[in-house]
């Protein structure tokens, strides 16, 4: 089961912190399933391994131009973790939610919580759905598949490649060593194979790894809307874009068209690129409006 949640907090005093709260609600989601069940909050401290959920730092805050957020107790506001895995999901259903406490701190300030929702005729972000739904609705349903899609990124959202070894040489015929790096741009191949990566992680069915290079050779950008945000992790600093991106396929194969359709629904609950689970890479796809 994929699981969306969102969660409604207020400040019980007025507070200007970080805008960048997803390391402070990385720590107290793992504290709540800890306190839930200690078995499955030590597997998702595993290191090395795809993380099986997202969070999100505090939304409804507006902008933060400076890195700072004024919060007041009259505004309502609300932060999301999402679970790509079924023991998660229903940990989180059944034992998390049910008994979240009635204050949490987050970086230093005191919230109330207000509630929580899993659905999203209730709020936009929340949601549950399955695989199974998403496969049957995704691959299996008829008639004709757009040949394009709009995703919309909500928080900032970057890529991590590894160092290689250039293929360009140095005047001793040694190669240049290329460290590794962030690239926060929505490149068509980046972004679904995120998606790939995490759906063949957890999902009971995987999906052909040639979907990347279908989405590398044959999906293009052709209109977007993005800026580039700032993001700090105490000493550590990422930088990512936001904003929306379309992408049209310039081969309309329906069965690829199919899977990456698929691929952006899944998004909602797996996030986009690095850092999914410290508030980067939240992700929905847009409703389908015809390219004019």
């Amino acid at each position: 089961m994929l699981l969306a949640a969102v969660i409604f907090l207020s400040p019980l005093y007025p507070a200007t912190i970080s805008a960048d709260l997803g390391r402070a609600v990385h720590a107290w989601f793992l504290g709540q399933v800890q306190r839930a069940d200690p078995a499955l909050a030590e597997r998702l401290h595993e290191p090395n391994r795809p993380r099986p959920f997202t969070v999100s730092s505090l939304r409804g805050v507006g902008l933060a131009p400076d890195g700072k957020i004024a919060l007041t107790p009259e505004r309502n506001y609300w932060l999301r973790v999402t679970s790509m895995e079924a023991t998660l999901s229903h940990c989180l259903l059944e034992q998390v939610l049910p008994a979240l406490p009635s204050e949490i701190e987050l970086a230093g300030v005191t919230f109330k919580l207000k509630g929580a929702t899993c659905d999203q005729a209730e709020h936009p972000w929340a949601g549950q759905t399955t695989y199974e739904a998403l496969i049957k609705e995704g691959l299996l349903r008829t008639g004709k598949v757009e040949p394009w899609l709009t995703l919309q990124f909500v928080s900032p959202t970057t890529f991590r490649r590894t160092g290689v070894n250039s293929s360009l040489t140095d005047s001793e015929g040694k190669a240049y060593k290329v460290a590794w790096h962030n690239v926060p741009l929505p490149l068509p191949g980046l972004v679904f194979d995120s998606y790939l990566q995490r759906w063949n992680a957890f999902a009971p069915v995987a999906f052909p790894l040639e979907v990347k290079r279908y989405a590398e050779e044959c999906v293009a950008i052709s209109r977007y809307r993005l800026q580039t945000v700032l993001v700090e992790f105490g000493e550590v600093r990422e930088v990512g874009f936001v904003g929306t991106c379309r992408f049209t396929a310039l081969v309309a194969d329906p069965y690829w068209l199919r899977l990456l359709h698929l691929l952006a629904a899944f998004a909602f609950y797996s996030g986009t690129g690095h850092h999914t689970a410290r508030g980067m890479g939240q992700t929905r796809e847009l409703a389908l409006v015809k390219e004019e």
